[in-house]
C-alpha cells in the first residue's frame, strides 16, 4: 500500500525541512558535534525549538501544543532524523503525554509549560544492572518517609541524565504486592541530595 502525503502534509514538511536546515548551521553542527548531548548548545537548541512552537506539534491545544494529528507528528519526527536536530523525546513523547493522562494538576502546571519551553528536560530510570528492562525485577526501591519517598537503588543506561532536570524513575513501593505490581513511576529532580551520576 502506498500513502501519499496530503498538500497540507507536504507543506509541513517543506516547513520543517527550510526550520531545521536554518537551524543547524554548519557552524551550528561541527559545535554540537556527533550526538550533542550533554552539551549545554543541546538546551539552547531545544529551547528554542520549544520558542518556536515546535515541541508541542501533537500535543493537545489545553496543554500548549498544537493539537496535530499523529501523521503530522511522525513528519516531524521524521524530519528530526533527517536533520540529525537535537530533540527531547523522552520527555515529549513520554513523559509529558503519561503527566497530561494521569498527573495531578499540581504536576501539570509544573511541568507541561516547561516541556513546551524546552526549558525542562527529563530521562528515564528504568533499566537496572541485575535486571535490565524487565520492570516486573526492579530492585530500586521507595519508601515513604514522612511526606518524602526515600529511594534506594541504581540504575543503568540513563540517556540523558548528565542533561536533565528530573528523572523519571521506576521504583518498587510495595514489596508485598505481585512483582508485576507494587511499582510507582517518581519525579526525581536531579539535584537532589544523594543523587549521582557517571
Amino acid at each position: 500500500m502506498y500513502l501519499a502525503e496530503t498538500a497540507e502534509q507536504q507543506a509541513l514538511r517543506k516547513e520543517l525541512r527550510e526550520y531545521f536546515a536554518a537551524l543547524l548551521t554548519p557552524e551550528v553542527r561541527a559545535e554540537l558535534g556527533e550526538s550533542g548531548e550533554g552539551k549545554p548548545l543541546f538546551r539552547e537548541l531545544v529551547r528554542k525549538i520549544g520558542a518556536d512552537g515546535w515541541l508541542g506539534l501533537g500535543w493537545p491545544k489545553e496543554f500548549g501544543g498544537q493539537g496535530r494529528p499523529a501523521t503530522d507528528q511522525f513528519i516531524m519526527f521524521d524530519e528530526i532524523q533527517r536533520a540529525h536536530a537535537p530533540f527531547p523525546f523522552v520527555t515529549v513523547n513520554t513523559v509529558g503525554p503519561a503527566i497530561m493522562a494521569h498527573g495531578t494538576q499540581a504536576q501539570k502546571d509544573q511541568y507541561l509549560t516547561g516541556i513546551m519551553k524546552g526549558e525542562i528536560n527529563f530521562a528515564i530510570g528504568y533499566t537496572e544492572p541485575e535486571s535490565g528492562t524487565d520492570l516486573a525485577s526492579l530492585r530500586c526501591s521507595a519508601v515513604l518517609d514522612g511526606d518524602e519517598w526515600v529511594i534506594n537503588g541504581n540504575k543503568v543506561y540513563t540517556s540523558g541524565a548528565n542533561q536533565s532536570d528530573y528523572v523519571w524513575l521506576a521504583c518498587r513501593t510495595d514489596t508485598e504486592a505481585p512483582k508485576h505490581q507494587g511499582i510507582t513511576l517518581i519525579i526525581v529532580p536531579t539535584n537532589s541530595p544523594g543523587f549521582t551520576w557517571t
